[in-house]
């Protein structure tokens, strides 16, 4: 029984390792914001990707939309009505240059 837990847990552990060598440098961040027109919203959604990164990287990027040190790849909205007002729930991934 303990030959079958050791085997299960290494397993797993090789499992994980093989995944975070394919994304290493790499994170996936999610947001919803909620504004008045669905560009603003997808905005507000990216700003709060940026300070979930990190918080050193937010004046940069109301300065000037940029995200330091980081290539944004795989940017995706899907953006609905909701009482006069536009919800974006928003994902991407952010790597480390």
């Amino acid at each position: 029984m303990k030959s079958i837990a050791l085997a299960c847990t290494l397993a797993a552990a090789v499992i994980s390792l093989g995944t975070g060598a394919a994304n290493a440098g790499c994170m996936t961040k999610a947001a919803v914001a909620t504004s008045t027109s669905a560009d603003s919203a997808k905005w507000f959604a990216m700003e709060t990707m940026v300070q979930n990164v990190s918080w050193g990287l937010w004046p940069g990027f109301l300065a000037n939309g940029d995200v330091a040190g980081y290539k944004v790849i795989n940017k995706q909205y899907r953006c609905s009505p909701d009482g006069g007002m536009v919800t974006c729930h928003g994902r991407a991934t952010f790597c480390a240059k």
